[in-house]
């Protein structure tokens, strides 16, 4: 029987580089990315035109204003222990070095401080995470003050602070925390808002 004669070549190809390769770039791709952050609130951005690609470095905290509460979120463990037995001795409470640890673990403060027991006991529960009832501007600007004390102590350094606000904040509330910022003599900060490419 007549077998026609194949011109083609084969050529044995090793998959296995490549392979590897994908893997390295899924790797960097995954290491490298962030996850996205949750707040206890709500906070649709406002919109800006101007794009800055530079992440603020040092230690910074975030004041959160949105659906008529205030919050705080500091970006490091220690500074938040630290400034909670700070906030501790000057109310007159006292926190276990257990309860310290576990508030170390969280990421934004918006529980009073008469209730922080309670909360920190509970942390793991989502609906007390997303129930927070809010700062006052007093007690924020304590916490403000601490942070930044712990800041100094801890890091040697100062501590940069960052505005992120819901768009449909009105301004006088907005207004009324950067005045209290102003009282501490913080003049620069930072505000976060989306950014909208310009066709």
């Amino acid at each position: 029987m007549y077998k026609p004669n194949s011109r083609r070549e084969h050529f044995d190809v090793d998959m296995f580089p490549i392979f590897n390769l994908l893997l390295i770039v899924l790797s960097f791709l995954m290491l490298s990315g962030r996850p996205a952050t949750r707040y206890p609130i709500l906070i649709n951005l406002p919109v800006g035109s101007c794009f800055n690609t530079n992440d603020p470095e040092g230690n910074y905290a975030t004041i959160l204003i949105g659906q008529k509460k205030l919050m705080l979120k500091l970006e490091d463990a220690d500074i938040r222990e630290t400034a909670l037995k700070q906030m501790g001795s000057k109310h007159n409470m006292t926190f276990t070095p257990a309860d310290a640890t576990k508030f170390g673990e969280t990421d934004v403060i918006g529980t009073p401080l008469p209730q922080m027991k309670k909360y920190i006991s509970g942390y793991y529960n989502a609906s007390d995470y997303y129930a927070q009832q809010g700062l006052s501007l007093i007690e924020l600007s304590e916490w403000i003050i601490e942070s930044r004390k712990a800041t100094w102590k801890q890091h040697n350094a100062r501590t940069r602070i960052v505005l992120m606000a819901d768009a449909e904040t009105p301004y006088p509330e907005i207004k009324k925390v950067i005045d209290m910022l102003g009282q501490q003599k913080i003049n620069k900060f930072s505000i976060i808002y989306s950014y909208l490419r310009q066709i």
